[in-house]
């Protein structure tokens, strides 16, 4: 494996379940200083293509039971690239859109989801305060 995949998705259960616009933040922050320099082999490829499969994979081989990914790890995973991965992408590269667009393309297909992604502002607006269920305001 070329990707320290138990390293960047520490914790993935955890942080795929985000509440508060705080919480996104702080979360947001870790992800960047303690994760990101874990994907630098993605962000700087010649082929993002190419290494966006060797990514795919190192994650698929690392939660797969029984041959495939359980749903609710999916499911965990898919959030954790729309909050975090995809974001400080982002936000970070100068080239990001593209790079961003070949690991969605290559992760739909892999995993046989329908995952996009948007930039970290427009996911932070988003969080509202809510009282059973109901929604109050903005965090």
């Amino acid at each position: 494996m070329s990707y320290n995949v138990n390293k960047i998705f520490e914790d993935v259960s955890y942080l795929s379940k985000v509440h508060s616009k705080k919480e996104y933040e702080a979360n947001s922050l870790r992800f960047k200083d303690e994760r990101y320099g874990e994907l630098e082999n993605l962000i700087s490829a010649e082929d993002v293509s190419a290494e966006a499969r060797s990514f795919c994979e190192d994650v698929f081989i690392s939660f797969k039971k029984f041959g495939k990914v359980r749903g609710a790890d999916l499911m965990n995973l898919n959030y954790f690239m729309i909050y975090y991965v995809f974001p400080t992408i982002l936000c970070e590269e100068q080239e990001g859109k593209a790079i961003c667009d070949a690991i969605k393309d290559t992760w739909n297909s892999y995993f046989k989801c329908n995952i996009s992604y948007t930039d970290y502002n427009t996911l932070y607006e988003g969080f509202q305060t809510k009282i059973f269920g109901i929604p109050i305001g903005k965090n």
